[in-house]
């Protein structure tokens, strides 16, 4: 169903999921909407929880938001796939992948620069476009270390328009015939968390911009979901989303 804004729909629900980069901002800067459709759930008392495939731990992304401009009482927290990953870790000496220079929060892991010393390889980011994929499969030839992927997407955006993320380098160590845990959209276990912090209402919207990511894991939970056709999806014909969201809206806006 098409509509032109949430507040179309909004008095349907209880609480919302809203994902971050591609609906919320740009990962520069907010959307025009946003402001405002967060000022109204706000005022209607429904409750948010903005959720991140970012291989960070909640408190950076929370940050983040509040640095951009989103006062910090127009959510209710955030859930990123870091924070899930963080919290089910049992090795400590692990080799990452991840952006140059990036601060991931993973507190009490040794990260060592040799794969044959770590127990794990953490797939938190993507170096594109300085390190292309076809680097990264030179990088992980000969490995058969177990591999945990704290962001599942993969596309990013990027001021070079969309590159691989994280989810694409896992997808070709997977390819390579090694184990990889997927944490984040679409399973499971960051949609029970987020639902939790909003107080695990029963009419629970999940607003995102990817049809494989955010629409596939609010259908596998069991939650009605709404693709805005910006981010990943700016562009794309709504008939041939797959899957099919519930709703469907040019922009986030009220």
């Amino acid at each position: 169903m098409q509509i032109s804004g949430l507040r179309e729909i909004a008095q349907h629900f209880d609480g919302m999921l809203i994902d971050q980069f591609g609906v919320i901002h740009d990962g520069q800067t907010l959307y025009p909407g946003t402001l405002s459709v967060l000022s109204e759930l706000k005022a209607m008392g429904i409750p948010v929880a903005v959720m991140t495939n970012s291989g960070k731990r909640a408190e950076a992304n929370r940050q983040r938001l509040v640095k951009m401009g989103v006062p910090r009482d127009h959510f209710v927290d955030a859930v990123s796939s870091g924070e899930v990953a963080f919290n089910s870790l049992t090795a400590t000496r692990a080799f990452l992948i991840g952006k140059d220079g990036e601060d991931y929060g993973f507190d009490g892991i040794t990260f060592v620069s040799d794969p044959r010393d770590a127990e794990i390889i953490l797939i938190l980011g993507s170096n594109a476009p300085k390190t292309s994929l076809d680097q990264y499969r030179k990088l992980l030839s000969g490995l058969s270390l177990p591999a945990i992927c704290c962001n599942p997407d993969k596309l990013m955006l990027t001021p070079q328009g969309l590159m691989p993320a994280p989810g694409a380098i896992a997808a070709l160590y997977e390819e390579m015939g090694n184990h990889v845990t997927w944490i984040g959209k679409p399973y499971a276990q960051i949609y029970q968390q987020a639902a939790r912090l909003i107080g695990s209402p029963k009419r629970i919207l999940c607003i995102g911009d990817s049809a494989e990511h955010d629409v596939a894991g609010g259908r596998n939970a069991g939650l009605s979901t709404l693709l805005v056709l910006q981010g990943v999806s700016a562009g794309h014909d709504p008939e041939a989303l797959s899957p099919q969201p519930d709703y469907v809206m040019d922009s986030f806006r009220w």
